[in-house]
């Protein structure tokens, strides 16, 4: 699990560092970058045997609770 999280944070921060000094307009780099984020936060839920979407729906709850001006959508779809 340490792997995995630890992955995850460097590629966060390459694909941070696509918009360190200016906004990216290379949408290519940044599509492969956060697929990679997103490939390692996969194995890591996986990894913890956790449910992503239900996850995802009840952190969106939570957002939309604490934050309803911001959130302003039906997270409990």
């Amino acid at each position: 699990m340490d792997t995995l999280s630890k992955s995850i944070s460097i590629e966060a921060n390459e694909l941070l560092e696509l918009s360190q000094w200016e906004e990216t307009k290379d949408f290519r780099e940044l599509s492969n970058e956060l697929a990679d984020v997103f490939i390692y936060c996969i194995l890591l839920a996986e990894y913890a045997e956790l449910d992503i979407k239900k996850i995802i729906q009840d952190k969106l709850a939570i957002n939309a609770e604490k934050y309803p001006e911001v959130m302003g959508c039906e997270c409990n779809e």
